[in-house]
């Protein structure tokens, strides 16, 4: 930076002594006084004039000075230099949730904290509803009493008229409720809800919003209940409070007792739904719900055990893309399969754990007439088994395979790869375009070391295939677990 201009102020001048005298007087000067006089003033004048530039000149330095500071000292601070935009994204990053009953310093986590960094920070926090619009409402957590209730309402002042996003979770008590009340207030601006409560008195509580939930779009509903209330009673009087939703089109709807998995005693908007995972205890339960699900587009159950089907003609979805069905007990019998009562002409993934064998998956392919793109598929199979399913999805990019089991004519669980590897080049071939690109498959028999050729093989060409050691393993490498 340029050091600017530099000079030296003159000392004022001297009145002279023969005009000394007149200064304040009324009497006229003689021609000497006057002249002395004239000399003077004119030498005043300079130097006002002079000093009158530097003045200038100084304020003009004052102002570069300024522009400079303003220019480099964001290096030593560089976030308050930016701008209000950027600001917000990086603060709602930072303020993912907020949980209000977890802390043994009520103020100790963000946004508060960001408040308390500067002035301009407070201010903007303050003035960022969308900061104070997410958070978790612990109520396992007891010892905050009123102070629980009164940061709950700054979180909702604070927010403004921000759609929110709230948890609510725990078993809930009477110190609780307070906290939960005031959630409960302001359920108009709900837009994302999670609810994961082990005890049915806050679910009396909740059901007290029936009909109050006008932006409500995605709702996540876990309900582990072990304790001895009423469940039937209390059931019967939640069961419709998320009957009449007209926003909601996605849930997440899980209930549990012990390690048995149920339906959740709740009634959804079901024909409005694009989006659900959804627990039952047995498998037969879902038939009634599939056909009210008329524009479904991601769907996911899981059942605790299997039960016998009775006849009837496919249920078509004709919206469903994405189908995940799960058994948590393994059964071989192959008409218990949900996929023999389904009938999906756009489904693009399937996901199929315990659940089916391979006839009932190629039957569900060809009657749906679909083109898979992604194929998961846990329950042990053999390698023959893996082949004729491959041929049937030609449009297969994605492919999971788990428990594997060595069988003939392939003779050694590790020839798959390259009987997987001919196919691939005989459909890129024919089609002008590879389609299969990733393989992952678990194999609990394998305790050999794979062949070098055969490992070569398995990453060649574009064609990535990779062999798990166990069904763990391979949830592990595809994050392919079915959950809520």
């Amino acid at each position: 930076m340029d050091a600017g201009p530099s000079f030296v102020l003159p000392d004022p001048p001297v009145v002279p002594a023969a005009i000394a005298h007149l200064i304040g007087s009324n009497s006229i000067p003689d021609g000497l006084e006057e002249r002395i006089a004239r000399a003077y003033i004119a030498e005043l004048e300079s130097q006002a004039s002079f000093l009158q530039d530097v003045m200038a000149t100084c304020a003009r330095q004052h102002a570069h000075l300024l522009q400079s500071l303003a220019a480099h000292k964001p290096i030593l601070s560089p976030m308050c230099g930016l701008p209000h935009e950027l600001l917000a994204e990086i603060f709602t990053v930072v303020v993912l949730d907020l949980t209000i009953a977890r802390w043994s310093a009520p103020w100790s986590q963000p946004p508060w904290t960001l408040a308390r960094v500067c002035r301009r920070w407070a201010a903007f926090a303050y003035s960022t509803p969308s900061l104070w619009s997410r958070f978790i409402l612990n109520l396992d957590v007891i010892g905050f009493g009123q102070q629980r209730v009164r940061m709950t309402e700054l979180l909702h002042q604070h927010s403004g008229s921000a759609p929110l996003t709230i948890e609510i979770k725990g078993a809930g008590d009477t110190e609780t409720r307070g906290a939960l009340n005031v959630d409960l207030a302001h359920c108009e601006r709900w837009q994302h809800v999670n609810l994961a409560l082990r005890r049915r008195s806050p679910l009396l509580e909740i059901a007290t919003i029936y009909g109050r939930l006008p932006n409500l779009t995605t709702l996540k509903i876990f309900k582990d209940l072990n304790d001895d209330e009423d469940d039937v009673a209390v059931d019967e009087k939640i069961r419709g409070v998320f009957a009449a939703v007209p926003k909601l089109t996605v849930v997440h709807a899980w209930s549990q007792y012990g390690q048995d998995l149920y339906r959740p005693p709740f009634e959804f908007p079901w024909g409005q739904l694009t989006t659900l995972s959804i627990s039952f205890h047995r498998s037969k339960e879902a038939l009634p719900l599939l056909p009210q699900l008329s524009t479904i587009v991601n769907l996911k159950m899981q059942f605790s055990e299997s039960a016998p089907f009775p006849k009837q003609s496919p249920i078509t979805l004709p919206h469903l893309r994405m189908l995940e069905i799960r058994s948590d007990r393994l059964d071989p019998v192959e008409s218990l399969s949900l996929l023999t009562c389904l009938t999906t002409p756009l489904v693009e993934h399937l996901g199929v754990e315990n659940e089916a064998d391979r006839d009932a998956v190629l039957s569900f392919i060809a009657r749906s007439g679909c083109k898979l793109k992604s194929f998961h598929f846990i329950k042990a199979i053999t390698a023959e088994d893996v082949l004729s399913l491959i041929h049937a999805m030609p449009y297969l990019l994605d492919l999971k395979i788990g428990d594997l089991m060595s069988s003939p004519p392939l003779g050694s669980t590790l020839s798959l790869p390259r009987a997987i590897h001919s196919h691939w080049l005989s459909v890129s071939n024919t089609s002008g375009g590879a389609r299969l690109s990733v393989c992952i498959m678990a194999c609990s028999h394998l305790r050999m070391r794979v062949d070098p050729d055969v490992a070569l093989l398995m990453q060649k060409d574009g064609l990535f295939i990779e062999i798990a050691r166990s069904v763990e393993q391979l949830d592990s490498l595809v994050n392919a677990k079915f959950e809520v």
